[in-house]
């Protein structure tokens, strides 16, 4: 606007110096104001242009959002070979994890934005869904030794491209692309870095490329979660460990792995936890900046060794490593509970929910919180919101078939114990689950023939003994109930960090046996009532 005014204020005073006599003056006065008028137009036109020009395509777009924060949608895959998808999803992956450690940002994990592979989306919609405001997209083309990545980073609040980068590298400088991107994205959303977060994110976790592709897959089959898959990935990581013995990622996945199959009783806790024990404190020995061996080890601390101020230490130093890491925070809510210290379980969770919003996992778990604080209501509308996002997840179906089991409504129980049932066969948990809900209901036979199932399946497979004297408890059997907890006790099954809030032990509840048992787990004693809310 100011270079308008001087415009007219130029060609104002030049048109006083013009002096003309008579009628004629008058005449060209009134054709030369014309053309001034009309020349006056002309540069207020182009003003305006090059101004309007200038701010669309020169002046540097700044991010306007209200809050740092930021999804990642899964990077497209147009290499044309759909085998390597798992490297395009390592790549959404590994971005996500370096931005998860800058403090000043918040960014949505992987669960949540892989909701949106393959589909046409609307990056607005998008961001409104997640409570972002900035999307990262990106391309992949993989050729060989070659990449090639078009990254583009959009301000929501503008419709704006706020950042966008073309990379045409060897394989080999993929980790110098992601520490590039990382760093890039921070400074578009103005979050700064400190010294610490510079240093980890600028480490190169393998010099190893095959090693790296090992990874990837683990990854790739970490993520999928059923039993087949998490013994898949167990295999890629010891692959990736093989060609790299300094890979401290690798030995973080394996900790996973094996924390998740001791977590699901589909291994011995002893074999299962102990392994990761072991692989979470290699990682950790190889790089202390990593929050997910962390939270392992807390996950460790808690459901096998019944050590509870370890395991809120290192829940708590995984969250000051890496502030956006979900399953800290998930893992962190667990230990809260148990602890019934449910308030700050219940901030613990929701913090989760805001990192993944859309995750089945996450919801499930929510809904898993307010079954332990017996609020069967909302439990019930978290679980079956989880439902809609992923109608496969025998968990979720094993949690609402526990509300409802809470609420009498065994019908519902049983249908619901039974759709698990469908997705993991031979799972000794979801047979557990069914068949103390038959025993309650009084239906002797079917009770009797879950156990005779599961005592035929302990000859293939590690059955927890905690199932066992929970389908026993639900038949009225209070002395082979004992029998098994105490031997669940001998495993250290992490199943009996619940013994005292779940509601399906009342039946034992006032046996002296019981009250010994929550002592040598060492279970707060906490008289207060647990909150409806």
């Amino acid at each position: 606007m100011l270079y308008i005014r001087r415009v007219f204020f130029i060609v104002s005073r030049q048109m006083k110096n013009v002096t003309l006599p008579g009628k004629f003056y008058l005449k060209t006065m009134k054709k030369a104001g014309s053309k001034i008028w009309m020349i006056a137009f002309i540069i207020l036109v182009f003003a305006a242009s090059t101004i309007f020009i200038y701010n669309i395509f020169f002046q540097k777009a700044r991010f306007t959002g209200k809050q740092r924060s930021v999804a990642v949608l899964p990077f497209l895959n147009q290499s044309g070979d759909t085998s390597k998808e798992y490297f395009n999803d390592g790549m959404t992956d590994e971005i996500i994890s370096q931005l998860s450690k800058i403090s000043r940002l918040k960014v949505i994990a992987r669960t949540s934005v892989m909701g949106y592979k393959n589909k046409k989306i609307n990056v607005k919609q998008v961001a409104e869904q997640l409570h972002v405001y900035a999307v990262l997209q990106g391309i992949v083309r993989k050729s060989g030794n070659r990449v090639n990545i078009h990254a583009t980073l959009t301000d929501i609040n503008t419709g704006r491209v706020i950042w966008e980068e073309d990379y045409e590298r060897e394989l080999d400088d993929i980790f110098v692309i992601q520490n590039e991107v990382s760093h890039l994205i921070a400074d578009k959303l103005n979050a700064e870095l400190s010294a610490n977060e510079n240093e980890n994110i600028a480490q190169r976790p393998t010099r190893n490329l095959e090693a790296y592709d090992q990874f990837l897959q683990g990854k790739y089959y970490w993520n999928k979660g059923t039993e087949s898959s998490l013994r898949k990935a167990i295999i890629f990581f010891n692959q990736a460990i093989k060609l790299d013995a300094g890979y401290s990622k690798a030995y973080s996945g394996l900790a996973d792995c094996y924390s998740a199959l001791g977590y699901s009783s589909y291994d011995l806790p002893a074999d299962a936890f102990l392994k990761a024990e072991a692989a979470a404190l290699k990682a950790l020995q190889l790089d202390s900046s990593l929050a997910e061996p962390h939270t392992s080890l807390g996950y460790i601390k808690f459901y096998y060794y019944w050590d509870w101020a370890g395991a809120e230490k290192d829940f708590l130093k995984a969250i000051q490593l890496n502030p956006s890491y979900v399953l800290a925070y998930d893992s962190y809510c667990y230990f809260l509970t148990a602890m019934e210290r449910l308030p700050e379980a219940r901030t613990a969770i929701e913090k989760a929910v805001q990192l993944d919003p859309l995750s089945s996992k996450i919801i499930t778990d929510l809904g898993f919180y307010f079954y332990y604080n017996h609020n069967y209501d909302q439990a019930i509308t978290s679980l079956k919101s989880s439902l809609e996002i992923n109608p496969k997840n025998g968990l979720t179906h094993i949690w609402l078939a526990r509300c409802y089991q809470a609420k009498k409504m065994y019908r519902e129980a049983v249908e619901e114990n039974k759709i698990t049932m469908v997705i993991n066969k031979n799972w000794p948990v979801a047979l557990a689950a069914i068949g103390y809900v038959y025993g309650i209901m009084g239906q002797t036979e079917n009770s009797r023939q879950i156990l005779d199932t599961m005592y035929a399946l302990s000859g293939k497979r590690y059955v927890t003994p905690y199932g066992l004297a929970l389908v026993y408890a639900g038949s009225g059997d209070i002395e082979n109930t004992f029998k098994n907890l105490d031997k669940a006790y001998s495993d250290r099954a992490n199943w009996l960090v619940w013994l005292k809030l779940d509601p399906r032990w009342t039946i034992i509840s006032g046996d002296r046996r019981y009250d010994a048992l929550i002592r040598k787990i060492g279970l707060p004693v906490i008289s207060r009532e647990i909150s409806k809310n």
